[in-house]
């Protein structure tokens, strides 16, 4: 009998509601001030850029925020953790949009101090760069045997998808080759 242990759970989802989403953010875009953070050079834009801010809260993105709800209760769940069993009466968010223009990324990173990330896709393409997640085991290619599982997982961005993983999973975004913006939102889930 064969089992899979150490797994790492990415939760993907087109939302149910996604074009209300769209609707609400569409309201608030064009007030949004991008700017990249010099020290990471030409990378991509972010608004803001101080990862301290709830955007779903300043822009009142109500429907984003109960959608992220419900599918962060689902994932818990999937993850056999209770927040309430872990004493946990509450959460926090922190989310903040990204833009990337042509020839734009996302170095490799992690969120450290936060439980759960998770990313929403408002505009693109599917062709303006994937998010990809590298693998937390650093031994796959040491054997023949296990190079086929591979170091990363590629996800293709489709608007109205919303993406749950792992703060501590190291993850990057993919040249935007194309000539379209692609804009996403991103959070981090800090659990009381």
């Amino acid at each position: 009998m064969s089992a899979l242990a150490f797994s790492t759970p990415i939760y993907s989802t087109k939302l149910e509601k996604w074009e209300n989403v769209q609707k609400s953010i569409k309201q608030h875009i064009d007030e949004m001030n991008f700017e990249m953070i010099p020290e990471w050079g030409q990378t991509h834009y972010l608004s803001p850029n101080n990862f301290k801010s709830d955007v779903i809260e300043k822009y009142h993105l109500g429907t984003l925020c109960g959608e992220i709800d419900h599918h962060l209760r689902l994932y818990c769940s999937e993850l056999n953790f209770n927040p309430r069993d872990a004493n946990c009466t509450s959460y926090e968010l922190k989310s903040w949009f990204t833009k990337f223009e042509k020839g734009n990324y996302a170095h490799v990173h992690n969120h450290p101090g936060s439980d759960i990330s998770g990313c929403y896709y408002f505009k693109t393409n599917s062709k303006d760069g994937n998010i990809f997640f590298q693998s937390p085991n650093p031994y796959l290619n040491t054997t023949r045997c296990y190079m086929s599982l591979g170091n990363t997982i590629n996800y293709t961005p489709e608007e109205g998808t919303l993406l749950l993983f792992p703060s501590w999973l190291n993850h990057g975004v993919k040249t935007n080759t194309t000539d379209d913006i692609r804009i996403s939102l991103s959070f981090n889930v800090f659990f009381k």
